[in-house]
């Protein structure tokens, strides 16, 4: 006779729901793996993808026109392909689903910082159909008191693309302006 205890049971990951997908990719997303195949999803739904080894035309274009139609963020995450030579589109969102309940789904986006506006010191959120602006000019005032950190977090918290930001990485510096890439946290809501 043997007596199973939950230390000797087989781990069984639960399954994800569509509530769960909602959640976590939000109302739009457009994913990018890194061997360039690309999909875009509304509402946890597919809408189109990219198969980028037989040469398809990107559908980021289409991405942000439908969020930008929306007055909504696009969510853009870039992941590994899957291990699974056979691997599907369900089986990316399941692990991007699967990664939020642990916290590890992290976001990344450009931003253009300066010292220079006509009004003082700002950042510009590049290429997000929300955040960029109608005509890619919109900037954000960042108080004189804030650092970059501060002033970027407080732009992407109160926007709710992010729960916070996680660190800076400088990517290009000019004379007046400097290009950032920022990682932050998603704001996954239970």
């Amino acid at each position: 006779m043997s007596i199973a205890t939950p230390l000797n049971l087989p781990f069984a990951l639960a399954p994800v729901t569509q509530n769960d997908i909602i959640r976590v990719l939000g109302e739009y997303t457009f994913i990018r793996l890194d061997n360039g195949d690309e999909a875009f999803y509304h509402h946890g739904n597919w809408i189109t993808g990219a198969d980028a080894s037989c040469g398809e035309p990107s559908v980021l274009g289409l991405a942000q026109s439908m969020a930008r139609a929306g007055c909504k963020s696009l969510r853009s995450v870039e992941l590994p392909v899957p291990d699974d030579k056979e691997w599907s589109w369900d089986d990316v969102v399941t692990q991007l689903v699967r990664a939020s309940f642990t916290r590890q789904v992290r976001g990344e986006l450009t931003v253009t910082v300066t010292e220079n506006t006509r009004h003082g010191r700002g950042v510009h959120v590049c290429s997000d159909p929300l955040l960029s602006g109608m005509d890619n000019n919109l900037w954000f005032p960042l108080n004189e008191e804030e650092d970059w950190h501060a002033g970027i977090e407080r732009v992407l918290t109160m926007n709710g693309v992010a729960e916070n930001v996680v660190r800076l990485e400088p990517l290009r510096e000019g004379s007046e302006y400097t290009d950032l890439k920022v990682i932050y946290n998603r704001k996954v809501c239970a």
